[in-house]
């Protein structure tokens, strides 16, 4: 469960925030914020030994590396438009709440690969294909394969948990915290039910446009644009009928790109 910020995670801090998400500027900072988390982190990482901060630093490059930041982009507008102040004392501990998305990104990305077996993102190995080669190039015991996947399971588990530490220690006041999490929560449900939709159907064979919708809706288009304008909505206070506005803008929108990515 999410719970009040303590305010304790100073070195992802910055100072206000004027860039819009789709510019350059909004995306560094999104990757500063998760830059600084992983900083954060450190100490308990190295706690665990050279094989946890190998693979720490492997999941923190596959967040870092490339995504157009698109969720966190969604959640910082959907504040903004709900009356946040970009240059306000609020925008730092909003933005590192958004940021905390791409880590939900990441889990849904790194198990997405092993379910659909791909071997590459983003033009680099996948993660359970890099730990697979790992293992491959030291000569371990047991089968490559299982080891790395097994490997980007826990990873993935990994990131999902930081997800929730780093929205936790973003510096939210109670009040925003609390009304972030119940919205935090029915994402988390419907991204991983949105998957399993996608499993399932693929297995029964079901070809039917009602159960294609369903699958874009709670897979791709709940947690892109949907639920990331409810986020930053609930962070401002916003008011049912914009939330309303906003959720059905964003099924919309978030279905439409689902189906645009799936004919490229």
């Amino acid at each position: 469960m999410l719970s009040a910020g303590t305010g304790t995670e100073t070195s992802a801090r910055s100072g206000p925030l004027s860039a819009v998400p789709g510019t350059a500027a909004f995306a560094t900072a999104v990757e500063q914020a998760l830059a600084g988390y992983f900083a954060t982190r450190a100490e308990a990482v190295t706690e665990l030994g050279p094989i946890f901060i190998d693979a720490v630093g492997a999941l923190e490059s596959f967040v870092l590396r490339g995504g157009k930041r698109t969720r966190p982009g969604f959640a910082w507008m959907g504040w903004l438009g709900a009356g946040g102040d970009p240059a306000g004392p609020r925008a730092a501990a909003v933005l590192r709440a958004c940021a905390a998305l791409e880590l939900v990104q990441a889990c849904a990305l790194i198990h997405d690969d092993i379910i659909d077996c791909s071997r590459t993102r983003r033009r680099f190995p996948t993660v359970h294909v890099d730990f697979e080669q790992r293992h491959h190039h030291q000569g371990w015991t047991g089968d490559s394969a299982h080891y790395g996947e097994s490997v980007a399971i826990l990873l993935g588990d990994l990131a999902l948990a930081w997800a929730d530490d780093m929205v936790h220690g973003s510096g939210l006041d109670p009040a925003a915290l609390a009304r972030f999490a119940p919205v935090w929560a029915g994402m988390r449900t419907e991204v991983l039910g949105g998957q399993l939709l996608d499993v399932h159907g693929e297995a029964s064979g079901d070809e039917s446009v009602a159960a294609a919708l369903r699958i874009n809706r709670y897979k791709t288009a709940a947690y892109t644009v949907e639920r990331p304008l409810h986020l930053g909505a609930a962070l401002a206070d916003a008011d049912a009928d914009l939330v309303a506005a906003y959720r059905t803008y964003g099924t919309d929108i978030g279905i439409a790109f689902q189906l645009r990515d799936d004919l490229l």
